[in-house]
């Protein structure tokens, strides 16, 4: 008896999974196209590509258990497009992030290296440092403050606005005001 409720159940089991995978199926067929075309057209430029993210979309709604047979057609599509966006932007991050590491590998294997002039000797940049230093201190106090938390402390805009008492915005455009005008002052003093 007990042997006949586990076949039971153990087919029970199976038909329900056959169910699942042919609605997985049908939902593949009547939306996958559309799904690398946009995949393709928005985000990435490759074909072979494009189907992979779609390909890797579907895995993911497949692992993570979600019911195609209790999703309407439009909300399963919706479901595989949001995945399938986030596919792509972590693909479109990871190629940045190899151009970049590309980009600085062939900065450093198109390095010249040259005798030190004189203009680039210890001494010089230390005028150099004074130079830009006694500019800031020309500038509007208030200004030359966001300018020193970006550059030297390293502060997003966001946290400059919250240690300021502004808005971002603000902290971005003082940023840009501060910068325009220590570059006339240094032009001034022709450096």
């Amino acid at each position: 008896m007990k042997r006949g409720k586990v076949l039971l159940y153990t087919k029970a089991k199976l038909k329900a999974e056959e169910a699942r995978i042919r609605r997985i199926e049908e939902i593949y067929k009547k939306y996958g196209k559309i799904l690398i075309a946009e995949t393709y057209k928005n985000y990435i430029r490759e074909y072979a590509i494009a189907e992979d993210i779609v390909q890797t979309a579907f895995e993911r709604a497949i692992k993570h258990g979600y019911n195609f047979l209790e999703l309407e057609d439009v909300e399963a599509f919706r479901l595989l497009y949001s995945i399938m966006k986030h596919e792509a932007y972590k693909v479109l991050k990871k190629r940045k992030m190899d151009y970049l590491i590309v980009s600085i590998d062939n900065i450093l294997d198109n390095l010249v290296y040259t005798d030190i002039k004189q203009e680039h000797n210890p001494e010089f940049l230390h005028l150099e440092r004074v130079m830009v230093h006694e500019a800031i201190a020309k500038l509007p106090e208030d200004y030359a403050s966001v300018l020193y938390l970006h550059y030297f402390y390293g502060y997003k805009f966001k946290e400059i606005a919250v240690l300021l008492d502004i808005s971002e915005n603000t902290a971005i455009q003082r940023n840009h005001y501060i910068r325009k005008k220590l570059k006339e002052i240094l032009k001034r003093e022709g450096f």
